[in-house]
């Protein structure tokens, strides 16, 4: 469907149906609704999700182009398994023994 946005400009949309989780689709729909307070960017939204997830294509493609070998698609558990290992306790240990010794020094 062509939508005409100037004289010299033409955009092509395709209408697309798609099935989701209900409660995704809720839960997407409230978080435009508290980004925008209205759903009339709702498709410009899935647009853009739909268009970030493509960018490793994207990148991959421009490597290529310049003769440069790379490998740029990560899915979500290769990330996990790639992130260092922390050290020492967990931040909420340490901040919690802080409060602590803070409450104890208050004391009278």
């Amino acid at each position: 469907m062509p939508v005409h946005v100037s004289s010299s400009l033409v955009v092509y949309l395709k209408k697309v149906s798609i099935y989701l989780n209900e409660e995704i689709w809720i839960k997407f729909k409230e978080a435009i609704l508290r980004k925008y307070g209205t759903l009339r960017r709702l498709s410009d939204e899935v647009e853009s999700l739909l268009r970030s997830s493509l960018v490793d294509e994207d990148i991959e493609k421009a490597f290529k182009d310049m003769n440069v070998e790379a490998e740029v698609s990560f899915s979500p558990e290769e990330v996990k398994r790639s992130r260092p290992k922390l050290q020492g306790p967990p931040s909420e240990a340490l901040i919690r023994e802080m409060r602590g010794k803070r409450i104890v020094e208050s004391l009278p």
